[in-house]
């Protein structure tokens, strides 16, 4: 088993409430599989007047084994709404994400 993590985000780091982002990744022997996990996530809300009820995270992994044993990328969506249904400002929320990939 191979083991990479990936950072996304952190300090004063903004998101906006409905991100998707693709992130490479390079393990350091060849693979046939890879599974996603979720080792930590931190969420940081500035707008006193919102308050948070439904925060998702989705990761979703690119790899194919037959194209490369090393190599593939790890989608990372996140979406989040205040306790009304509304879409929050982006530039009031911080985030970090740490993803564990696991490579067999």
């Amino acid at each position: 088993m191979e083991f990479v993590t990936i950072r996304l985000g952190g300090p004063r780091l903004v998101f906006p409430e409905h991100n998707r982002v693709r992130v490479p990744f390079t393990l350091p022997s060849p693979a046939a599989v890879v599974q996603p996990l979720l080792q930590s996530f931190r969420f940081v809300n500035h707008d006193d007047d919102k308050h948070i009820q439904d925060v998702q995270v989705r990761l979703v992994p690119f790899f194919n084994a037959g194209a490369s044993t090393t190599q593939g990328e790890i989608e990372v969506e996140t979406t989040f709404r205040d306790v009304g249904g509304i879409l929050i400002t982006g530039d009031l929320v911080e985030m970090e994400i740490v993803v564990l990939l696991v490579g067999m």
